[in-house]
């Protein structure tokens, strides 16, 4: 009978086993770590940045967005604050237009929680944007020149 933990046929002692356990604990703590610096990325985000002097703020609760429109002016970056009041995750990606076809900006995932992104300066026109993970959670941008 094969089994996992056998030397030759025979099934390994005790001792064998937990040796093997042993050796595979530094790798796990390795992944570990790898996942946890993964899924605690600040990209697309700057945390210096103050939540009340965001430039537009926008509330995620029962899995909609507060408003369905965002206006915002033309020419310069611009800081957009997500208060995530889900335990679902959420963020704010803007598209060119509703067949989100062409991205220009993807803010981070997160869940109960808030976060500023940083967006760069868009050209006068009407955007789309939408919650990544739950499409039907969109708007439209207005960019005015």
């Amino acid at each position: 009978m094969n089994h996992p933990l056998t030397v030759r046929g025979e099934r390994a002692a005790p001792a064998t086993r937990r040796f093997a356990a042993l050796q595979l604990a530094p790798l796990a703590l390795v992944v570990l770590a790898i996942l946890v610096t993964a899924c605690s990325s600040s990209a697309g985000t700057n945390p210096s940045v103050d939540p009340a002097a965001a430039d537009v703020t926008v509330v995620s609760r029962d899995v909609a967005f507060d408003q369905d429109t965002i206006t915002i002016a033309a020419g310069s970056a611009w800081s957009l604050q997500l208060v995530n009041e889900d335990s679902a995750l959420h963020n704010v990606a803007i598209y060119t237009d509703e067949s989100a076809g062409e991205s220009l900006f993807a803010g981070e995932l997160i869940s109960s929680t808030t976060i500023v992104y940083q967006v760069p300066a868009l050209e006068p026109g009407l955007y789309f944007f939408r919650c990544d993970l739950h499409p039907e959670m969109n708007g439209t941008l207005v960019v005015e020149g």
